[in-house]
């Protein structure tokens, strides 16, 4: 059975948080893993970005920066956005989706952190999100995090494609990982 799974909140709610946990508690458990992660990036205290870490290598790559840091051709900008966006990051990060959509299984769980503005605009991560909820007509669980406001566009994604569309809030990820446990039955290996 195919699951869906939206796990949405403010900035700074803990998505990405909630995500690592289930990886984690996954990869102890022999289940299969794929997709990405956006863990903040500090810099003497101060948030200045996001890295892209693909889940199943743990390779990072810069995907977002402050705008006032990145004015070059390779970065973009979007609309009044504090930050400015890779565009060999989202290229690298929508293959590394596109790679776990096709290895999507009935053991398997891609995380596709996260679905925002870019995205309901068919921008940043779109097109890789969009192979992963397609990928669900084969079985498998992915896991969306998003803001809040984009809960309903991510359902529509993946609406005909997963047999199942559950909500979560950020913060409890063992009640998380349970539901997907769930639906998980065998383990299996890493993507």
């Amino acid at each position: 059975m195919s699951c869906a799974i939206v796990v949405h909140g403010a900035i700074g709610s803990g998505k990405t948080k909630t995500c690592l946990r289930v990886m984690e508690r996954a990869n102890c458990e022999g289940v299969a893993v794929g997709g990405i992660v956006t863990p903040r990036l500090f810099q003497n205290g101060e948030l200045i970005g996001y890295d892209c870490q693909e889940v199943a290598s743990g390779r990072t790559f810069p995907i977002v920066r402050l705008r006032e840091n990145f004015q070059r051709p390779e970065w973009f900008e979007f609309g009044c956005l504090k930050y400015a966006f890779s565009v060999q990051g989202f290229e690298t990060a929508n293959e590394i989706l596109a790679r776990s959509a096709r290895d999507l299984s009935r053991n398997a769980i891609v995380f596709v952190d996260e679905f925002g503005r870019l995205e309901r605009a068919g921008l940043g991560l779109y097109e890789g999100a969009k192979k992963v909820a397609e990928g669900l007509g084969d079985g498998g669980t992915a896991v969306f995090s998003c803001h809040t406001d984009t809960v309903e566009v991510v359902e529509a994604l993946v609406h005909n494609h997963a047999q199942a569309v559950l909500r979560f809030e950020p913060g409890d990820a063992d009640l998380l990982w349970l539901t997907i446990k769930e639906r998980t039955r065998a383990p299996s290996r890493t993507l």
